[in-house]
């Protein structure tokens, strides 16, 4: 009897309702997690909700009318959480954001037919757990969201509706951009990427500009470019360290109009200055070895996936924010090799899985020993800072391999 059991249970992770409920589960107890201690949902219950409250009494629109710190397609989610619940915006979110994740698993599923992507499904509930609250509490989830559908997209040879999705998720949060210059490298037709997506730029600056939007459109780029350090950022450890030892003129504070913790002392605002040059270098390099890999006749689905988790690791370890949420860009990424079923992508899965969980420990449970500037807290962020960087190490390596591999046959 008890042998039957087991053996019955012992199916049940492959059982697509399954799957379902544990990933329902796993973010009810997030959303009752997050609203039981702390405030990770912070984000939502008050910048969110005063964002569209605002909009909504006034005569401005963000990103369009105003600058905003996102880009305006961003403001998309934002209202949909305020339609469907107008009297209590936090509810409206998480129904929004639940179901959104609860229908990406289903459609990776195949609604029951695809259980051979069931890896992808349960790394995607694995890393979303992982992450804490604020993995369903920040915009990050629509971009994540829409990756995913990208990805299986770009999987099924249908190569203009993923960049088209790679495309919007972009106008969310940047981070997708890495999988349309991924998309671009490995292209069989580079002339008609650059149409398609040019067309659907249009389309999305052209609705933009229909709903009243100036120059403020980009005002998003200025406003990134002009951040300081901030506190969770991988470039951010140099300082961390110096806090940690009470070094004199280092410390973390609180800006007011980016609405963040960063990091002041010695030559941060230098640094500061040329992360964004050095972002951009770090990407023509990931393009030049994935341009080598391609010409070396590497697989599409290969060369995409260790392009698109390099490139995205570029943009994150070489960038001036690293906010928690971030950890979901990496998810993205690693999603595709697992779907993919690249090769050598086993370590990229454990070290996402890590750094996820330290993603949590740092946010919130212990993120006031960080700002404290507590040992506990600082090691916490700067093992998960190492595990992103070791992830990009890596993938370079196995970019540069998979050119250097296929010359010398």
């Amino acid at each position: 009897m008890i042998a039957k059991l087991v053996a019955r249970a012992s199916t049940l992770p492959n059982k697509f309702w399954f799957v379902l409920f544990v990933g329902l589960f796993a973010q009810l107890t997030l959303i009752w997690l997050g609203t039981a201690s702390g405030d990770p949902l912070g984000d939502v219950r008050y910048t969110y909700d005063a964002w569209v409250s605002n909009m909504a009494q006034g005569t401005y629109l963000l990103g369009l009318t105003d600058p905003w710190v996102y880009p305006f397609v961003a403001q998309l989610p934002l209202w949909i959480a305020h339609w469907i619940s107008p009297a209590d915006y936090m509810t409206g979110w998480l129904l929004l954001t639940v179901n959104l994740n609860m229908i990406l698993i289903a459609y990776l599923l195949g609604w029951g037919k695809r259980m051979d992507r069931i890896k992808g499904a349960w790394f995607f509930i694995a890393c979303v757990f992982l992450c804490g609250p604020v993995s369903i509490g920040r915009l990050e989830v629509f971009s994540l969201a829409l990756t995913v559908f990208a990805a299986i997209a770009f999987l099924e040879k249908r190569e203009s509706t993923s960049m088209q999705l790679f495309n919007v998720a972009t106008w969310i949060k940047v981070s997708p951009m890495a999988a349309l210059f991924s998309g671009f490298v490995v292209s069989e037709n580079r002339k008609k990427f650059v149409l398609h997506l040019s067309i659907g730029t249009v389309v999305i600056l052209g609705i933009g500009l229909l709903l009243g939007g100036n120059e403020n459109i980009f005002s998003f780029v200025g406003m990134q470019s002009g951040r300081g350090i901030q506190v969770e950022s991988s470039i951010g450890i140099f300082w961390l360290i110096q806090v940690l030892f009470g070094v004199a003129g280092s410390k973390i504070y609180y800006d007011n109009q980016i609405l963040t913790f960063q990091i002041s002392g010695f030559g941060v605002t230098e640094v500061a200055s040329i992360m964004t040059l050095v972002q951009f270098g770090a990407l023509a390099i990931t393009i030049f070895l994935g341009f080598r890999a391609m010409k070396a006749g590497v697989d599409r689905n290969t060369a995409f996936a260790w392009l698109f988790l390099t490139s995205t690791l570029d943009l994150l370890v070489f960038n001036k924010v690293g906010s928690p949420q971030y950890e979901l860009w990496v998810i993205g990424a690693a999603i595709f090799g697992i779907l993919a079923k690249t090769e050598k992508w086993r370590l990229v899965t454990w070290l996402t899985l890590l750094t996820s969980a330290l993603s949590w420990l740092i946010f919130p449970i212990f993120y006031g020993d960080l700002l404290d500037g507590k040992p506990l807290g600082v090691s916490l962020l700067i093992l998960r800072n190492v595990g992103v960087i070791t992830i990009l190490v890596y993938a370079n390596i196995r970019l540069t391999k998979l050119g250097l591999k296929r010359a010398a046959v």
